[in-house]
């Protein structure tokens, strides 16, 4: 009786790794054997869950559906033959070097297809409306407290040259970042003669803000409708500076955060790399910043 009492209360608090899209699709109860089906796979999506209901619904959305009873769950004694079962059928490709095994892998490739073209000295992801994608980020440690410190992150794409960490500049916020971030990006972008850009984020107060209330803002000599001021003024204010310099067309897209989706992945390392940036400056200026 202890031990059915005791698997039960280990079976509630055990993680279930959803596989959407991998070499072997499925539900997995360690990180380890959820990596070794992903790492190295293009087109892999997957996500980590509370209940195994969450990870069968994830699959099911997003791995071509079926019923709930076709979603195969793999412990720790199945794993090892359905690995073995994958490199059988072929499904792996060449035996993964250590720069793939460390690398957060790559989705399918956003809707419309992408493709690569090639802007000043470097190649992007294109959509077939010819709009490059770029995933921005940011990242706060201690949001709200004195001791925070907060970083911006830009990812293009797998060891792109202009792939940016950096510490932001003024109050460290979370917010702050996320709109030094669009605005980076889009420097980034125009510099190298892009006129077309896609921004992916994961924040819909950034989306919100610009394509809803800045201009309201503007209007009014950037206060709120109720008179007061608009918080991170200088940054919005940077950031629409850089939306209306040379002629850019930017689309704004929301995606989720943390869900396995490679592009925001990247960004939120790299804001976390920007982060420490800010922390580590802080140490060497002593507190003073």
């Amino acid at each position: 009786m202890f031990v059915r009492r005791w698997f039960a209360v280990l079976s509630q608090r055990m993680p279930f790794y959803a596989v959407a899209k991998g070499r072997a699709v499925g539900i997995y109860n360690t990180w380890s054997a959820c990596e070794s089906q992903v790492t190295g796979f293009t087109g892999a999506r997957y996500k980590k869950f509370a209940t195994q209901t969450e990870a069968t619904e994830f699959i099911r959305e997003f791995g071509g559906g079926g019923s709930p009873a076709s979603v195969r769950q793999f412990t720790s004694s199945t794993q090892k033959r359905s690995l073995s079962t994958c490199e059988d059928s072929g499904a792996t490709d060449q035996p993964l070097d250590k720069k793939q095994r460390k690398a957060i892998l790559r989705e399918s490739q956003p809707k419309p297809v992408l493709k690569m073209a090639r802007y000043g000295k470097h190649s992007f992801q294109q959509d077939e409306q010819g709009y490059v994608h770029v995933y921005t980020d940011g990242s706060c440690e201690g949001n709200g407290k004195p001791n925070a410190a907060a970083g911006l992150g830009v990812y293009f794409d797998e060891d792109h040259a202009l792939n940016t960490a950096k510490p932001v500049s003024g109050r460290a916020t979370n917010n702050c970042g996320e709109i030094q971030a669009a605005s980076t990006a889009i420097r980034l972008a125009r510099e190298q003669g892009i006129e077309r850009l896609a921004i992916n984020t994961d924040s819909k107060f950034l989306i919100d803000a610009t394509t809803q209330w800045m201009p309201g803002w503007k209007r009014r000599d950037w206060t709120l409708a109720s008179g007061g001021p608009v918080k991170n003024k200088t940054d919005f204010m940077e950031l629409d500076r850089e939306m209306n310099t040379g002629n850019m067309s930017i689309k704004w897209n929301h995606v989720d955060a943390h869900s396995g989706i490679v592009g925001n992945e990247r960004a939120d390392q790299l804001a976390r790399q920007g982060s420490e940036m800010y922390r580590s400056e802080r140490r060497n200026t002593g507190n003073r910043r």
